[in-house]
């Protein structure tokens, strides 16, 4: 069944109410949905502190471990990002107008820059997540930059002062089918010739979202690995909307994730360690 995490304002408790709860039901969860209502809020660096803890990097049980910003890292590469501290109004100078798109567009480059080194890891042979959002379908650069193509737009409804819009999408599973408007990659639609039973890509799909002048994102996961995933995922998507929001002058919503499939990872971690896990993050909060 279907299951609603309470709301938390930041990625912190928002991610460890998700693992108390599918813990709670056995380690595995359908439809979990998840919502940071202020993604601006910093992180808890005792819960961070919890999940560092046992995120040292390497391999576990066979499974592949990175440290949080390195999860984070594949969905916004935040160490590339020269923030400007400007953010977008139809009344910027002309000169701040250049320095924030600057921003933008070395981030672009830089990462595009790297791709071919990424993608010598086998981990990466089917892309990245950040390079599917800026050289559709993220293979090579020159690809279509979904994310410049969502600035532009957004930033048009901003100028005409829209205060509800819902047509912006990012597509990162299967193929792009194309909106009418401008003729953008829009809703994201799957390959009839798929046959992986799970694998690149667990981020599937991200929606964007304007209400009352505020920005939010809406991020559909196929499988949610809640341990070695879920909180660099959560931050990942956090630094995302947050940089949308910057370059389209909308303020920063909230941030859902919903995942068709959540796992507290046993088989890797143990029920008893996952215990231990909760138990240092939630004292820690005490």
């Amino acid at each position: 069944m279907s299951d609603y995490i309470e709301p938390a304002e930041s990625v912190s408790e928002a991610w460890l109410r998700t693992l108390e709860h599918v813990q709670e039901v056995g380690g595995y969860a359908i439809n979990v949905m998840s919502t940071v209502t202020n993604p601006l809020a910093p992180e808890d660096p005792r819960i961070r502190a919890a999940v560092d803890a046992v995120l040292d990097g390497g391999n576990r049980a066979g499974t592949r471990v990175q440290e949080v910003d390195t999860v984070a890292g594949t969905i916004f590469p935040s160490d590339l990002f020269v923030d400007p501290h400007l953010v977008y109004s139809s009344a910027l100078e002309a000169a701040d107008k250049e320095t924030l798109d600057l921003a933008a567009s070395d981030l672009y480059e830089a990462y595009l820059d790297m791709l071919p080194i990424l993608l010598t890891d086998p981990a990466n042979a089917r892309g990245t997540y950040f390079g599917r959002m800026i050289s559709w379908p993220g293979k090579t650069g020159g690809g279509r930059n979904q994310l410049a193509d969502r600035v532009t737009t957004l930033r048009r409804a901003h100028d005409l002062n829209q205060r509800k819009r819902n047509l912006e999408d990012i597509v990162i599973g299967g193929e792009g089918e194309g909106l009418i408007e401008d003729s953008l990659a829009g809703v994201q639609v799957y390959a009839a010739s798929d046959r992986r039973s799970r694998g690149f890509p667990c981020l599937v799909h991200i929606d964007l979202t304007v209400f009352d002048g505020r920005l939010s994102m809406a991020a559909v996961y196929r499988h949610q690995y809640l341990v070695t995933k879920a909180y660099g995922n959560l931050l990942g998507l956090s630094r995302l909307l947050c940089f949308l929001a910057q370059q389209s002058g909308y303020a920063v919503g909230e941030l859902v994730v919903h995942a068709t499939m959540a796992d507290t990872e046993q088989g890797t971690y143990t029920k008893a360690g996952l215990t231990e896990l909760i138990t240092a993050a939630r004292t820690a909060t005490a």
